[in-house]
């Protein structure tokens, strides 16, 4: 258990980490929403533990949406935009699942219920893959909140930054470097969807190291 504890830390810190080098890496705080949303938690927290009870898969599908999101051009939910020549439509995006999909859209049409269009579906993203590693074992630990949603998907060009299946390791260490991210972040994302039942690489990762707290994007919230 605490094998699998340390690794849901270091998978959910190297994916918040992907987004280090975004133009605003500043302004997120724990207590972000305490005023303005006070029910945030535990609205998230009910809804992704009656999913995970239905379908646990849901947690590797919530890990492989924020690594989608944030990999490109920051954590800002630009991937869950809707439309035309959105990044859902790309074909990295179109096999992220449905089940995970809606169920943030379920967390934030609740949040906003209670409390108004006041939270971002970034920071809903962040905190409901928080959640699911909660219920698949890993410990509860505090996030920062603040970020903002991106008024519009990511360029292709940033899309196609996204490792594809065809990567050999050179060409994905390389692609991880370009985020400032390092080959034991690398190997963290890679056990991900089997919710990292070994150990996790004994030499901390870069992102583990760092103070990721502080990550964002520049757009305006949803």
């Amino acid at each position: 258990m605490a094998s699998r504890a340390a690794a849901a830390v270091l998978v959910l810190a190297a994916l918040i980490c992907a987004a280090h080098s975004s133009a605003a890496a500043e302004g997120l705080s724990r207590g972000f929403h305490a005023a303005s949303c006070p029910e945030l938690e535990d609205i998230a927290g009910t809804l992704v533990a009656e999913t995970f009870r239905r379908d646990v898969g849901v947690a590797p599908a919530l890990i492989r949406i924020l690594f989608h999101d944030c990999f490109p051009q920051g954590c800002d939910a630009s991937v869950l935009l809707t439309g035309n020549n959105t990044e859902l439509n790309a074909v990295p995006n179109q096999t992220l699942r449905p089940v995970a999909l809606d169920l943030i859209e379920r967390i934030r049409a609740a949040v906003h219920r209670a409390c108004g269009p006041t939270v971002s579906c970034a920071d809903i993203t962040v905190l409901a893959t928080r959640d699911a590693l909660v219920q698949a074992g890993g410990p509860h630990f505090d996030v920062a909140f603040g970020r903002r949603d991106a008024l519009a998907p990511a360029s292709q060009d940033l899309v196609d930054t996204l490792p594809a299946p065809s990567f050999d390791v050179p060409t994905l260490i390389s692609s991880f470097g370009n985020r400032s991210l390092d080959v034991a972040d690398l190997v963290a994302l890679s056990g991900a969807p089997r919710m990292c039942p070994r150990a996790p690489p004994t030499r901390p990762s870069t992102c583990a190291r760092r103070t990721c707290s502080t990550t964002s994007t520049t757009s305006t919230s949803s």
